[in-house]
């Protein structure tokens, strides 16, 4: 299920019949917050990887639903492996308790849960319920 990180679904998970895939929207939202609010190029270079991957939602939108997949597995699964990496290393170059850093320890703990998106043939980046996301 496509979700926001709503904790009253976190019943439905546990069974493990359900699980749960986090929508990078919300992660993105944080980064464009922090770089409106601070200018931090950090936050910048992160909304530019993360375009990256919308990049190739974009290209995919429309196509069957295997061509989705493929472009998703050839293309977005090295971009967000390099953009978990990259998160990683920044999150030690900076103070713990800024809203950087927890923007990317939102972003980080969520990867897991975003890592369908990469390959799967129907679901995407974004849940149903989010409206597109706005240029920052």
């Amino acid at each position: 299920m496509h979700a926001d990180g709503y904790a009253g679904f976190e019943d439905i998970y546990r069974s493990g019949a359900i699980r749960e895939v986090a929508c990078m929207a919300h992660v993105r939202r944080k980064f464009v917050d922090i770089h409106r609010s601070q200018g931090s190029p950090i936050a910048e270079e992160a909304i530019g990887r993360i375009a990256q991957l919308y990049a190739v939602e974009k290209e995919a939108r429309g196509s069957p639903p295997d061509r989705r997949a493929e472009l998703r597995r050839a293309h977005a699964a090295p971009v967000f492996d390099d953009l978990e990496r990259w998160l990683a290393i920044q999150r030690t170059t900076i103070s713990g308790k800024s809203p950087l850093a927890g923007a990317i320890r939102y972003a980080l703990t969520r990867m897991e849960r975003l890592r369908p998106a990469r390959s799967h043939r129907h679901s995407g980046l974004r849940h149903t319920g989010d409206r597109p996301a706005r240029p920052s």
